[in-house]
């Protein structure tokens, strides 16, 4: 790992200015100008490499939000369910970023770390299963709820003494089975 730069070293109230002014669209020029005005001992390349740190970190954070919000839209509503799910995909990513390293570095693990990262993965594929036999079993279970409300609709149109109008049958379909009731 690197030792820390000047601009590293800074205290956090001008760490976060130039967050902020970076953010607020200022050069690198614009930035060194107002820390040399708080009399900030920083150099130019040095203010540059942190701004290019700075850049990289803001843009990994955008595109995991871009990332989050995605599969939050793809996924139905559900609850917990989709909280669960999206807790897996955030996390996945998360662990493949930090295999990634900092600008394409390979990362190299001690025993230890390595041990941990595989519980993880381990913890992520059982979270991500049992993800999936909850929806498997709340699908059988609709399924099987659906079937009983069908056959008894059938059975009480096979049961009338009357034919039942078929407009009403389908009213009784889709307030029943559908949950659609009319005004």
């Amino acid at each position: 790992m690197a030792r820390p730069s000047k601009v590293d070293k800074l205290p956090a109230e001008l760490r976060d200015m130039i967050g902020r002014l970076r953010e607020g669209g200022c050069t690198i020029d614009q930035i060194l100008s107002k820390l040399r005005e708080l009399d900030a001992d920083v150099g130019r390349s040095g203010l540059g490499d942190y701004i290019k740190r700075f850049d990289a970190m803001r843009e990994r954070l955008h595109n995991s939000r871009a990332a989050a919000e995605s599969i939050m839209a793809r996924m139905e509503d559900g609850g917990d369910d989709r909280v669960a799910r999206l807790n897996i995909a955030t996390l996945h990513a998360s662990v493949m970023e930090l295999m990634a390293g900092e600008d394409g570095e390979a990362v190299t693990l001690d025993p230890k770390s390595a041990k941990l990262l595989s519980e993880t993965m381990r913890n992520l594929a059982s979270a991500s299963k049992a993800d999936q036999d909850r929806i498997i079993n709340l699908k059988r279970h609709l399924a099987e709820e659906t079937r009983k409300k069908v056959e008894a609709i059938a059975d009480e149109v096979a049961g009338a003494a009357t034919p039942m109008d078929p407009m009403e049958v389908l009213r009784r379909v889709r307030e029943d089975i559908y949950g659609i009731y009319e005004r």
